[in-house]
């Protein structure tokens, strides 16, 4: 096997060198894509690099150490793959599609007065809307790039960065995530320590840190891209997220019983949105969505149960819709409102009403109306 895993390591080196040959030039890629390509270039030859290291090192020599060789070359031919899979398609099927995104998503970003650089943007995603910050990718649906009901979903993407990278300009926003971490920590450690009480040993079967461990380690982070959607774009983030859930994700009332979920219930990020809505001016549109909104949650035969409620606390959802408002205040992004002009956000949210006003023929109002815009971005 000393033999296999030199010969593995040289044909990933080959294979990183064939890809960087796959990055298409500047004339190809136009404006942006560039920086993803330099991104590409520099991501790769440091792979390449540490699979020569790695090749070359005679500490493995000995067999003992062998299983530590394959390890570190699975894990840096799995970066590489991951780049082939999704940085390198990204940039080979560019396509007007293509173009056009990522002139929105560079205007959205102005609008808002995004604090970090605007991500490029691909009609590749296989999973619906989809943000790779570490290579400033944002992916969408294929078809996306003709229609408009979805679109409030990419605000929801560039809340990941603001949470994941390592960058001064949106540490705040980080701590105010924190802070509000802190809070659901000592809320749950409360209601822990109130039933173990009660009890002549620890259950730790009981879900209520299931609860916990999925708002500490994953329903905090969408929640405050949830809140971010809403505080900087408005009503339309809330229909949208109606409408991907009618499509989508049915169980919007599911709590978790034995292990962390990523996603919290969407029952539950519906009603920290509204929340988060009225807090900024917008009662009347809370009102309608809250009213849509319940309709649908009849329709599909949900229920919010006992143990929904302690999974998703009013108390809880209120504290996150004010520490991520204070965060974004803290960052300088432009909170919307009622009046807010900006050719997006009026687009985005105008179209939802349109919808709303006569859902049967809103397609041939859609056609129109993205054509033109297209034309103006």
């Amino acid at each position: 096997m000393v033999n296999y895993i030199d010969g593995a390591i040289r044909e990933a080196i080959g294979r990183g060198r064939s890809l960087m040959s796959k990055i298409p030039g500047s004339r190809t890629l136009g404006s942006h894509f560039s920086s993803l390509a330099n991104f590409a270039n520099n991501e790769i030859g440091e792979i390449i690099d540490a699979l020569d290291r790695l090749y070359g090192d005679t500490t493995y020599s000995d067999p003992k150490n062998l299983k530590t060789k394959f390890s570190r070359f699975k894990m840096l031919a799995g970066m590489l793959s991951k780049i082939e899979n999704i940085v390198i398609a990204a940039m080979s099927r560019k396509s007007v599609d293509d173009d056009y995104v990522n002139k929105l998503v560079k205007e959205i970003c102005s609008e808002i007065n995004f604090p970090l650089p605007s991500p490029v943007a691909s009609c590749l995603s296989q999973k619906y809307y989809h943000i790779y910050p570490e290579y400033g990718l944002i992916c969408i649906p294929l078809l996306e790039s003709e229609f408009l009901l979805h679109i409030p979903d990419l605000y929801h993407e560039l809340g990941h960065p603001l949470i994941e990278l390592d960058n001064p300009k949106v540490t705040k926003f980080q701590n105010n995530l924190g802070y509000f971490n802190l809070g659901v920590k000592q809320h749950y450690e409360k209601e822990i320590s109130r039933r173990e009480m009660n009890k002549i040993s620890k259950d730790i079967s009981d879900p209520i840190y299931i609860y916990k461990d999925s708002w500490l380690q994953k329903w905090s982070i969408e929640i405050f891209c949830d809140l971010f959607a809403t505080y900087t774009l408005g009503p339309a983030y809330l229909w949208s997220n109606l409408h991907m859930c009618s499509k989508m994700s049915w169980e919007v009332c599911k709590t978790p019983t034995h292990e962390i979920s990523t996603h919290p219930a969407g029952d539950a990020r519906m009603r920290c949105c509204l929340i988060a809505l009225e807090q900024i001016g917008f009662e009347d549109d809370a009102r309608e969505i809250r009213k849509k909104w319940n309709e649908f949650v009849q329709i599909i035969g949900q229920i919010r149960t006992a143990d929904y409620f302690i999974a998703y606390p009013e108390a809880i959802l209120k504290s996150a819709a004010e520490f991520c408002l204070v965060g974004i205040k803290e960052i300088d992004c432009e909170i919307t409102t009622p009046t807010t002009t900006g050719k997006v956000n009026r687009i985005l949210n105008d179209s939802w009403k349109q919808f709303w006003k006569d859902p049967q023929k809103f397609q041939d109002w859609e056609r129109t109306i993205v054509s033109t815009f297209k034309e103006n971005l």
